[in-house]
């Protein structure tokens, strides 16, 4: 797929892996209830490779919830950084599926070490610890907008096929 950089304001990071990503992997999403499940899998045949990409919409509070994020990139060969580009277009599908046109904060669960490692380092969001949990859990947030970018490539999928 020929993914050209975006009109909107997205990282030079992000427009330089796109390519990279569509490339070798795609990504399906299920609507299972109020959530969305998203899969990504590899191009060349097809195999899921993601464990969970769990997320809900909480019209009420105005709140993305992640409730899970395991896209399995990291660990594929040569894929250093992808998870990040996945995590960006899921976002962006996410708020094309919900029609969120303004701010809106993202919340999640993770551990400390995952969120020094990984959350705190995308550019193309904020992700700060709101609460310490219980060992080494952190309840982190960041502020979304949406970019308005074209996520047409990520399709639909019946909850019948999956595996």
């Amino acid at each position: 797929m020929d993914m050209q950089r975006p009109a909107t304001e997205c990282s030079d990071f992000i427009a330089t892996h796109l390519p990279v990503f569509f490339e070798r992997f795609g990504i399906h999403y299920t609507i299972d209830g109020p959530q969305l499940e998203y899969f990504v899998y590899k191009k060349e045949n097809g195999e899921d490779i993601s464990c969970s990409l769990t997320g809900y919409f909480d019209e009420q509070d105005g709140t993305i919830n992640m409730m899970t994020f395991y896209p399995g990139i990291c660990y594929q060969k040569d894929c250093h950084y992808l998870s990040a580009v996945c995590f960006f277009l899921v976002m962006q599908h996410f708020a094309n599926f919900h029609h969120i046109e303004s701010d809106c904060q993202i919340l999640f669960n993770t551990r400390q070490g995952i969120f020094d490692r990984f959350w705190a380092l995308l550019q193309d969001f904020d992700f700060h610890i709101m609460v310490h949990g219980e060992g080494d859990q952190v309840e982190i947030q960041s502020l979304f907008q949406p970019l308005g970018i074209d996520t047409s490539m990520i399709n639909e999928r019946a909850l019948t096929d999956q595996v």
